[in-house]
């Protein structure tokens, strides 16, 4: 279940078209077991798009890798410059805990994220810390109910069995990728629609499907988030040192 922002938004899968009726948890393990790589570096432009339309662009860079299941990701803002060189560090643990530490360059310090602000917003973005370490697509951790599905989609409940932030997600698959094209996050009550990821550009790299660019809103304010990926690249030698709190606080290996 825990993954970092880029286990949301990079899924690799190809299938057919046929309808058939596949199990909820079965699409869903698919989509969790054909996204991962040992390892990944993504550079990204995070645009926080406010109601009146007013926008603001950020330069991101996430690495992140996964050994014996479990991952870990580090995320560097390059500019602009008053975020320039924030850092944060997500490392998934044993239990399916997710540690998240944020080290702030004005401050010139780290400090752990707590509990109580997973639900929290990350950086201003649409995107809390919690969305930052998981999704709902492990069986181990959700139950999965296959609402409907059409030629081309299946659309899947997902309710986390440990409830934090959301009660559930709602999300349509694509079949002939295995790419989540939308996931609709509900409050606690499981009845009210909190935010709505959706995918707005596809792309392919190294002969797989990905999603290259996707907008995350927030449906009381109006507020929404878009990260477009401009660069990915999948499975390349990174050095262990990038995912320890030395780095995190130093920016050195």
């Amino acid at each position: 279940m825990k993954r970092m922002l880029t286990s949301l938004i990079l899924v690799l899968f190809t299938c057919s078209l046929v309808l058939v009726a596949v199990p909820a948890g079965h699409v869903m393990a698919k989509v969790m077991e054909i996204q991962s790589s040992d390892t990944s570096a993504l550079d990204l432009r995070l645009t926080l798009i406010e109601p009146n339309g007013q926008m603001r662009e950020r330069r991101i860079q996430t690495l992140s890798q996964t050994k014996e299941g479990l991952t870990s990701s580090l995320t560097v803002f390059l500019s602009p410059e008053n975020v320039r060189n924030t850092r944060f560090l997500s490392i998934e643990q044993q239990g399916g805990r997710t540690e998240q530490w944020i080290y702030l360059p004005a401050l010139k310090r780290s400090r752990r994220i707590g509990s109580s602000e997973e639900g929290g917003s990350f950086m201003g973005s649409d995107f809390s810390y919690s969305d930052m370490a998981s999704t709902t697509y492990d069986e181990k951790e959700a139950e999965h109910l296959l609402l409907d599905e059409d030629a081309t989609s299946w659309r899947i409940q997902s309710t986390p069995f440990a409830q934090k932030t959301y009660g559930k997600t709602i999300t349509v698959v694509e079949k002939a990728t295995y790419l989540p094209l939308r996931v609709e996050f509900y409050d606690l009550d499981g009845k009210t629609l909190v935010k709505t990821l959706v995918t707005e550009e596809t792309d392919t790299v190294e002969g797989k499907p990905i999603t290259k660019i996707l907008t995350m809103k927030t449906e009381a304010s109006g507020h929404a988030t878009r990260l477009e990926m401009l660069q990915t690249r999948f499975d390349i030698p990174l050095n262990s040192g990038y995912f320890t709190l030395k780095f995190l606080e130093t920016g050195r290996l």
